[in-house]
């Protein structure tokens, strides 16, 4: 072979070497290129892209979180927009105060925050901020804690004030929703309410419909009874948090925008907690126990009046257990104030309350007579309390007329009968009580929609109540239908006195 033969075959074997290289090179490349791109993007958590429109609540308010926005994020850190997500939250609507909302998305979790303020979302009924000094809890009937007080009304303040609270009641303060006395500094009107220190806040928890104090107070008014607690539904935010719906009512107690008598006069009870208080007595014969709200026991009672009333008592007791019981002169109208006790059993018995406080009045130590009420306490009344059969309840029956405080006694006296056939007879008061029952639920209507949110006891049967009918509507309407039954029962029943 040619010398230049030689040449031109290494030449074509040197091109087709770099032409080989430069194609594995080129096809390596491509390939990279190729499983670069074809390489699968990897889900790796989840993020919010958004959050949602609204993250600061008032109490009470359902959170709701429209407007909330949750992307994957991916190996290449890229987002992709998902609707497949769900959030979890068990937070306390009902307590300021902020907690975590957890997003799940694909096994991952993300969290974000929301907040409830100290301001309650409206209902239409006054709202009383209630806030103790370094936010100390309510939690004794005997230690007042002191407090500051705001109430608003649609969300403007109307009133501020210095005050104490404290815990009251006997076994409504065992109950979860419990009640308090307020005392304030100075005399004070609260929503247009006489002016006074002294102030309760009923918590109303086994009463499914609310309306049992409001419609007793409107039925002492509607009777004419000497004095009755005025009273207003309200909300409750006490170190902000909301205990539900309340009313507010006026404190039994002497003075002359409450129970008018003098200063030394006496309001007393009858009191199955007698042993309690600092000073109290039990009456002879019936062995009755007794309390004092009037005159102060601890700083205004003296052992001459203490002594007085007991001795009144107990001679009342006696000439009422004696055979001239009913004599016009000496029996026992020397004593009582007939028309009070007539007027009290007839109330009693028209809201068939089974378990009232039982208080009575004795303007002074010389001639006035005794007098009963003024009205309190109605949480076993008007068809429930110690019983468990359907409702409403057949209403057939008489609350304190034998083996119950006087009325025992008084009843076997044929005038005391007539004159209660008479003051029955005397008054209209059906369709005022059934007009108060519609106006009043219907005032509260959202109010009672957040109170049992708060306390949920719609289903279930507290203390002695009866077996609960599901719904707000439904124990509205069988308080209703009890209160007409009952109504129509006691026309025929005292028709025959």
């Amino acid at each position: 072979m040619y010398e230049s033969d030689k040449i031109m075959m290494k030449n074509l074997q040197f091109n087709r070497l770099v032409s080989w290289i430069a194609l594995s090179v080129f096809s390596f490349l491509f390939v990279s290129c190729e499983k670069e791109k074809l390489a699968p993007k990897i889900f790796t958590d989840t993020e919010i892209a958004k959050l949602p429109d609204k993250t600061v609540f008032k109490l009470g308010e359902t959170p709701d979180f429209s407007g909330l926005s949750v992307s994957e994020v991916y190996t290449d850190n890229t987002r992709k927009p998902t609707s497949h997500y769900k959030t979890e939250w068990t937070g306390n609507i009902f307590k300021k105060g902020s907690s975590n909302v957890t997003v799940q998305a694909r096994d991952r979790e993300v969290t974000f925050q929301i907040t409830f303020s100290d301001e309650l979302i409206e209902t239409g009924l006054p709202v009383l901020y209630i806030e103790t000094e370094n936010e100390k809890a309510v939690d004794s009937k005997d230690e007042y804690v002191n407090a500051s007080l705001i109430i608003k009304k649609e969300g403007e303040t109307i009133s501020e004030n210095s005050l104490r609270i404290k815990g009251r009641g006997n076994a409504t303060w065992s109950y979860p929703k419990k009640p308090y006395k307020l005392k304030l500094d100075t005399k004070t009107s609260i929503l247009g309410m006489e002016e006074a220190k002294d102030w309760v806040l009923l918590a109303n928890y086994c009463d499914k419909t609310l309306l049992r104090t409001s419609i007793a107070f409107q039925l002492s008014r509607l009777m004419h009874f000497p004095w009755t607690p005025d009273d207003q539904f309200v909300e409750v935010v006490l170190n902000g948090e909301y205990l539900g719906n309340y009313q507010i009512t006026e404190a039994i107690e002497q003075g002359s925008n409450r129970i008018d008598i003098p200063e030394q006069g006496f309001i007393f009870e009858r009191d199955g907690y007698y042993e309690q208080e600092p000073k109290h007595f039990v009456s002879a014969l019936r062995g009755y126990g007794y309390s004092f709200k009037n005159p102060d026991p601890e700083d205004d009672l003296s052992d001459d009046q203490w002594h007085y009333i007991k001795n009144y008592m107990d001679e009342f007791e006696s000439v009422l257990a004696s055979e001239t019981f009913a004599d016009p002169q000496n029996g026992y109208r020397r004593y009582i104030d007939e028309l009070s006790f007539v007027r009290w059993f007839i109330f009693q018995n028209i809201l068939a309350n089974m378990d009232t406080n039982v208080y009575l009045v004795k303007a002074d130590m010389n001639d006035s007579k005794l007098s009963m009420g003024p009205v309190w306490d109605f949480e076993w009344s008007i068809g429930i309390g110690w019983y468990d059969g359907v409702r409403p309840r057949p209403a057939d029956y008489y609350v304190w007329q034998s083996n119950a405080f006087y009325y025992d006694r008084l009843l076997q006296d044929p005038q005391f009968k007539a004159k209660v056939k008479e003051l029955w007879n005397s008054i209209a008061v059906t369709d005022d009580i059934l007009q108060h029952i519609e106006e009043t639920s219907q005032l509260i209507a959202k109010s009672q929609e957040l109170n049992f949110k708060r306390w949920d006891i719609m289903n279930e049967r507290v203390s002695v109540g009866g077996i609960p009918m599901g719904s707000y509507e439904k124990e509205v309407e069988c308080d209703r239908q009890f209160f007409i039954n009952h109504m129509n029962w006691l026309a025929g029943e005292i028709s025959n006195y």
